[in-house]
């Protein structure tokens, strides 16, 4: 027969490893664990339990994982990145269309690309993100396309 500290250790297993991972798949099992416990406390048979055990798992994970999926879906280190995007930047050393060059944006310093080169401390609009690198594109360049 299955014990009811059991299914308190596994849910608090899951409970741990869900804070842990932040993930929205391990919390439904945690519940899943403790509504097996509770059934175990009324004397329910060991298979009852463990059908309990899944269905409840399943269910909740089945439910909320569209909405899991939809507020965890960017990590803040992309957001964080991605506010760049529009900016304006200063060359800080020169950028050539073979190795690239460094610019200053909000007081940081991020390795550019371009499609040609760009000398120091021109101003540049930074367009995309591309790996660890900022493509940017000349302050006068985006005059002449509007």
């Amino acid at each position: 027969m299955i014990n009811v500290q059991i299914w308190i250790i596994l849910a608090a297993l899951c409970l741990l490893g869900e804070m842990i991972t932040n993930s929205f798949f391990l919390l439904w099992f945690g519940i899943g664990a403790l509504v097996a416990a509770a059934f175990n406390y009324l004397g329910f048979d060991p298979v009852i339990q463990f059908v309990a055990f899944i269905i409840t798992s399943t269910v909740l994970l089945g439910v909320s994982r569209p909405f899991a999926q939809k507020i965890s879906k960017d990590s803040p280190k992309k957001a964080a990145a991605d506010r760049l995007i529009g900016k304006r930047a200063v060359v800080i050393k020169e950028i050539t269309s073979s190795k690239g060059g460094i610019v200053k944006v909000d007081g940081d310093i991020w390795g550019a690309i371009a499609s040609h080169s760009i000398k120091n401390g021109e101003t540049v609009t930074i367009e995309k993100i591309k790996g660890v690198k900022l493509v940017v594109k000349p302050i006068n360049e985006e005059i002449k396309g509007d």
